[in-house]
């Protein structure tokens, strides 16, 4: 008898245990460098869309950080610029910044934006819309741009424990049960 209860009790620890494991997923979506159109030097100010992130996140999503860099190929600088994701700044290059056009020969100036723990709720659809406010005469350079993800995934070594646990249960089940 008390064999049977260290079994049920052994049984319900690696259930318990399995459905506790996880791990980190990782999932990184990129953008290409965009450049606005020379036609709109001199229009401002003026919303242009960059482009989408569309991404699949299997899991809850713990963390999530975009990067990218002002300027690119075509350029190392940009006009005055606020970067948006679904209406959140993420990034903004001053007129008096070396990211901007008061600087031709700087290099290009990197940035990164951490989503915070409120905002992720925007990510679980699936994508980010990416938008830039250009504020000044000129042109918006932007080099790619990079949305990473942090979630948690179940493990799959956890799935197998909690099959090895759900087996051990019936089998304990089946063992109690009267022979006829």
């Amino acid at each position: 008898m008390r064999f049977s209860r260290m079994k049920k009790w052994a049984t319900a620890g690696l259930l318990a245990a399995s459905a506790a494991v996880s791990h980190a997923g990782v999932v990184t979506s990129t953008l290409s460098d965009f450049s606005s159109d020379l036609g709109l030097w001199n229009d401002w100010p003026v919303t242009l869309n960059v482009g989408q992130f569309n991404f699949s996140s299997p899991g809850n999503i713990l963390s999530a950080t975009i990067s990218g860099t002002f300027g690119n190929g075509y350029s190392n600088t940009t006009t005055e610029t606020f970067v948006y994701g679904d209406g959140i700044e993420l990034a903004y290059c001053s007129l008096w910044d070396d990211c901007s056009t008061n600087g031709e020969t700087a290099p290009v100036t990197a940035w990164s934006y951490t989503f915070t723990a409120d905002q992720l709720a925007l990510l679980q659809d699936g994508r980010l819309e990416l938008t830039v406010g250009k504020e000044y005469l000129g042109v918006v350079n932007l080099g790619s741009l990079t949305l990473e993800l942090v979630n948690d995934v179940p493990e799959p070594a956890s799935a197998a424990l909690l099959l090895a646990a759900l087996a051990g249960l019936g089998w304990t089940r089946r063992a109690r049960r009267p022979q006829a």
